[in-house]
């Protein structure tokens, strides 16, 4: 099963943060209940046709991905990843006075 819930408060959800303005996210009811037994979210699955549950993914934890896979996925290396710059620094232009 699966339910919708509304954030009451920003929290991570299935190891992401998720906030309020994102709306209702359709769970797994493990992690429904864990926000709801904490106090980050309320159920709202009564507002929801038994259509819609369906036609909505459900939200999981295999499903989310933290931002740095996402760019791996897209190869983009993480910054912590490149190599160091090397070299002499720029020289900064000087800056001209007035006369």
């Amino acid at each position: 099963m699966s339910k919708f819930v509304k954030l009451l408060t920003s929290a991570y959800v299935n190891g992401v943060l998720r906030h309020p303005h994102e709306g209702a996210l359709h769970l797994e009811d493990d992690e429904a209940k864990r926000l709801i037994d904490n106090a980050a979210a309320e159920d709202v699955s009564d507002g929801f046709t038994s259509a819609q549950a369906k036609e909505v993914p459900v939200e999981s934890i295999e499903a989310a991905k933290s931002p740095a896979a996402q760019l791996a996925d897209e190869g983009i290396d993480h910054q912590a990843n490149l190599p160091p710059v090397t070299g002499e620094p720029t020289a900064k232009p000087k800056k001209e006075t007035s006369k």
